[in-house]
């Protein structure tokens, strides 16, 4: 879920540097329902732009391996200070049937391709706007293993 392009929708400037990726920290299940399994996570992102936004909201899909995983929503507003790590509060609702089918080639693997697509509003400077998200990239996804309601 990186907030590139939120940050390329608000600024609109040459010199604008791509938030760089940092890590996924703890990742809790919230409720384990038949259908669904709605899980909690933090990404950690650091920020190496001179200038600060806000980001009010975001929701999306979220897909491993082109498998549609679930969908996503941002817990909280989030301030992305200038030249500093930030935080990005998520909430995961997993599909439990599409999980459980794909379990096996998604346990096998210690990386695959995260996709991430949605839109997030975004506010700087008073002016606020809808962005598109759109994320694409191997990541390690040991940790998001743990929202998988099978092994």
């Amino acid at each position: 879920m990186t907030p590139a392009l939120w940050l390329l929708a608000a600024c609109n400037s040459e010199n604008i540097k791509e938030p760089e990726y940092r890590e996924i920290r703890d990742v809790r299940i919230v409720d384990v329902g038949l259908l669904k399994t709605t899980a909690r996570l933090n990404m950690v992102y650091y920020n190496p732009n001179s200038f600060s936004v806000q980001v009010n909201d975001a929701h999306g899909d979220v897909y491993i391996d082109n498998i549609h995983l679930g969908r996503f929503s941002l817990d909280d507003k989030v301030q992305v200070r200038k030249r500093r790590e930030f935080t990005v509060p998520a909430l995961i609702k997993l599909n439990n049937l599409c999980a459980i089918a794909n379990h096996k080639e998604i346990w096998n693997k210690k990386q695959a391709m995260v996709r991430i697509e949605g839109v997030a509003r975004v506010k700087k400077s008073g002016f606020t706007s809808e962005v598109p998200i759109k994320y694409a990239g191997m990541q390690n996804i040991d940790k998001l293993k743990e929202i998988i309601p099978v092994k």
